[in-house]
């Protein structure tokens, strides 16, 4: 009976030509974006797993910080009743190592004497013969203060290995770099949903990965997988909303969605005060990571993706909540279409260079070969590597500012949100072009003033730093947007796709900036930024005003646009 049933469904089907389809749904989409439960499951499901992303990029900072104090612990002291800070009187007089050198002395032979001999011993043979200053790990070993708030005391990330430390953070940022192009492929040729479960699948694995890896190798492993998922998580969730959601709620949903980054930090922050031990903290971030199942479960596929996969069926079920009644006629083919095979038969006498030209590296090549779009395009490479380098140091330069990392993270976070909604209204009155350098100038300026200030004035180097952080990130919303509108529409996307390499390049330099520089001073990470900026907003006045003209489709038409734009601008 129930064959029976289905079959005779099957034959009451109504007939439909595939393009009356595509406007039913087409239409319905229309209807269920405008609001209601559709448009709040999209943005929920969406949004939370940016709040995850946030997680971690200021985890960095409180995971692997520098050991508030560390020293050599000399093997044959231990004996001792020496105090502490006895010992290391002997061991570190005079020396400004930080723990990764002492005195060779004969420690063994100390260890026989009282404090008192030893100490006037040791003054007294040094101002003979001073000895010579070896490697802490040829007489003992490294001691730290509350060293399980860092993984740095875990694996002995100090001192000649210091370098490997900034590791944690890199591998963040070629995950990032590796996640961006690939999760996007994926999403386009597999779904949204496809792309987003693999980049959750990815997140909890490195989540748990970092909290309890033995090897620092396999620590590094996971925090790859982190940066990697970050991409698989925030894309096709962002592509969800964009596409399926209308644009009456589309603005804010999209500066919703980007402020849920800065609530994530400051929630670390939080949770990073609560929790001190750094593998209790990695914990505490993992485990809101299972949410990302439930999730999966509960989101649909992007409606608008399923209509250009032809998906029909299941875009009618997902917007009507009901099976579809309706059978697509398939289109009858051309009649020349049956002569079509006879060309493929032809010899073709193009060369390889000419395939690649023609083929896939034709968009590539056409960013280089025009020097209009030449001059843009190495501009665009400058302005995205120098946003991102600054971005991110200015997120993870707490160590050296000599503040609370804490209240650090915290204020990054709450400096981040209002940065969202400042461009919008900018852009309504001063357009492109004056946006962006007016955004760049007072970055620059704001991180340069960190250099007027003493180094003991901790909170004006802290409020300069923010204002310099409130700038860049409301920069890197402008530039994103400004960069689309500079190219044509044949090449809009291999633009943005080589800008996005070279932001990576930035985020990637940021942690050595921060770290290996920051060590020689204080105020040099900063100041880079500073300098860096400043001549990024210089470089855009050299770039032509898109929001006086509609956007080009053509590169034979970019230089025309270009000049009008500009003289437009000029008139105004």
């Amino acid at each position: 009976m129930t064959k029976s049933k289905d079959t005779n469904l099957e034959k009451t089907r109504e007939l439909i030509s595939e393009q009356g389809m595509k406007d039913l749904l087409t239409k319905q989409l229309e209807i269920v974006g405008s609001g209601g439960a559709f448009v709040w499951a999209i943005f929920f499901l969406c949004v939370t797993p940016n709040i995850l992303n946030g997680f971690h990029v200021s985890s960095y900072t409180l995971l692997g910080h520098l050991p508030d104090d560390q020293w050599c612990g000399i093997d044959d002291l231990r004996a001792t009743n020496w105090t502490l800070e006895q010992k290391r009187s002997i061991t570190n007089r005079d020396l400004n190592s930080g723990g990764c050198t002492v005195w060779d002395w004969d420690y063994k032979q100390l260890s026989r004497m009282s404090y008192d001999e030893a100490s006037n011993y040791t003054h007294r043979m040094s101002q003979i013969n001073q000895p010579a200053e070896v490697s802490c790990k040829v007489k003992g070993n490294y001691e730290y203060l509350n060293p399980e708030s860092t993984f740095v005391a875990d694996w002995e990330l100090t001192c000649d290995r210091s370098i490997q430390r900034t590791s944690a953070q890199v591998s963040i940022s070629l995950g990032k770099f590796c996640g961006s192009f690939s999760f996007g492929i994926l999403a386009d040729k597999f779904g949204r949903k496809t792309s987003f479960t693999l980049g959750a699948a990815f997140f909890i694995v490195g989540s748990i990965m970092c909290s309890f890896s033995p090897w620092y190798s396999l620590f590094l492993i996971g925090r790859f997988a982190l940066g990697a998922a970050s991409s698989g998580l925030f894309y096709p969730a962002f592509t969800m909303i964009v596409e399926n959601i209308c644009l009456k709620h589309r603005s804010w949903m999209s500066i919703a969605f980007s402020a849920s980054y800065p609530v994530g930090m400051i929630l670390l922050a939080i949770t990073g005060y609560l929790i001190q031990p750094w593998r209790y903290l990695q914990l505490a971030l993992t485990i809101p990571s299972l949410l990302l199942i439930l999730n999966c479960y509960l989101m649909n596929e992007s409606p608008r993706w399923l209509i250009t996969k032809q998906r029909y069926d299941r875009v009618y079920q997902i917007l009507f909540k009901q099976p579809s009644h309706y059978e697509v006629q398939s289109a009858i083919a051309p009649a020349t279409e049956i002569v079509s095979d006879k060309k493929t038969l032809e010899p073709v006498n193009d060369s390889l260079c000419e395939k690649l030209r023609n083929g896939p590296l034709k968009s590539i090549i056409e960013l280089f070969t025009n020097p209009k779009v030449r001059k843009l395009i190495f501009t665009s490479y400058f302005m995205f590597c120098v946003t991102s380098l600054s971005y991110y140091v200015t997120a993870l330069n707490a160590a050296n500012l000599s503040v609370s990392r804490y209240l650090y993270i915290i204020a990054t976070g709450v400096v981040d949100i209002p940065s969202y909604l400042v461009p919008v209204i900018m852009l309504r009155f001063t357009g492109r072009r004056i946006t962006t350098m007016f955004l760049f100038v007072w970055t620059g300026i704001s991180l340069l003033l960190v250099l007027a200030v003493p180094s003991g004035s901790t909170t004006w180097i802290v409020s300069f730093a923010m204002l310099g952080r409130f700038g860049i990130s409301a920069t890197y919303s402008v530039v994103t947007l400004y960069t689309a509108e500079l190219y044509p529409t044949e090449i809009r996307n291999s633009a943005l796709g080589t800008c996005s390499t070279w932001a990576h390049v930035g985020s990637i330099s940021a942690p050595y900036v921060v770290d290996v520089l920051g060590a020689l001073g204080w105020y040099i990470p900063t100041t880079i930024c500073g300098c860096c900026v400043l001549v990024a907003g210089l470089l855009t006045l050299t770039l032509p005003e898109t929001g006086t003209g509609k956007l080009v489709d053509r590169v034979g038409d970019s230089s025309v646009a270009a000049g009008e734009q500009n003289e437009k601008a000029e008139k105004h």
